[in-house]
């Protein structure tokens, strides 16, 4: 009686034989109460980094584990925002492991917001997207900003 469940099993017709599947990577302020404390989002960066293939996709990751440790050592007045958590969306086309890394930013000061929402498409951004092996033409950055009348 020690049956295995597939996830047919379990959701049956409610979700379409082809669905995406995201797998969370990296833990973000969105799941770790504690990074964000008292602050308040007052924009929102979506990051999206098409990964040609299976090694491209490990190097983005690990690439976002350090910038994130990295984020983590500084003190905490300097933290203007932050990442939110990290997934993997695998291409199912895609024969050679890639598919899209995605994520999100939290920006907690306008004015820091302002001046850094480009940032992405810097120099420093460029060697990073370079070194990891992400063409320039696969990253997607979209911004939303909260309204201030909320």
């Amino acid at each position: 009686m020690n049956q295995t469940m597939t996830i047919e099993d379990i959701l049956g017709d409610v979700v379409p034989e082809q669905a995406v599947t995201r797998v969370r990577v990296l833990v973000g302020e969105d799941e770790d109460i504690t990074r964000r404390g008292d602050k308040k989002i007052v924009a929102w960066s979506d990051c999206r980094y098409y990964s040609p293939d299976a090694s491209t996709v490990r190097r983005c990751i690990a690439a976002l584990r350090e910038s994130d440790e990295r984020l983590r050592a500084r003190p905490e007045e300097l933290m203007l925002w932050d990442w939110q958590c990290t997934f993997f969306q695998a291409d199912p086309a895609n024969l050679a492991g890639g598919g899209i890394v995605l994520l999100g930013v939290a920006w907690y000061d306008e004015e820091f917001y302002t001046e850094r929402r480009d940032a992405w498409f810097g120099a420093m951004h460029k060697r990073t997207y370079a070194r990891v092996g992400v063409p320039l033409d696969n990253v997607t950055v979209t911004h939303w900003q909260l309204d201030a009348a909320s």
